[in-house]
Order: structure tokens, then C-alpha cells, then sequence
């Protein structure tokens, strides 16, 4: 068995990672900027959660 055997297979793999953590470091070095747009504001959910707090305390408020 020569070296060049046992070597060319390593080399294969050393290529092969550098240019898998070459393209990695491209896709997170990318900064994109955010344009997505906000999401508009509901108060239907806020009345909910205000809603079950007010029964929750008027429960603690009947038992104590």
C-alpha cells in the first residue's frame, strides 16, 4: 500500500469539509435585512387573558 493510496480518500474529506464549513459561514455571514411586516395589534386576545384574570380573582376573592 502507498501513501498516495491511503491519502486520497482523507484528501477527498478535507476538501469536501472546507467547502461545507466555507458555504456554512457564507449562509450565517448573510445579514438580510428584516422586512417582514408587523403583525397588527389585537385586543380581542388582551380582553380574554383580562377577562379570565378578573374571574380568576373574583374566585380567590370569594373562597378567602
Amino acid at each position: 500500500m502507498t501513501t498516495r493510496t491511503t491519502l486520497a480518500p482523507a484528501q477527498k474529506l478535507h476538501l469536501h469539509l472546507d467547502r461545507a464549513a466555507r458555504n456554512a459561514g457564507e449562509a450565517f455571514a448573510f445579514d438580510e435585512p428584516d422586512t417582514t411586516p408587523a403583525a397588527p395589534r389585537s385586543y380581542g386576545a388582551s380582553l380574554i387573558w383580562l377577562g379570565m384574570a378578573a374571574v380568576a380573582l373574583l374566585g380567590l376573592s370569594l373562597v378567602f
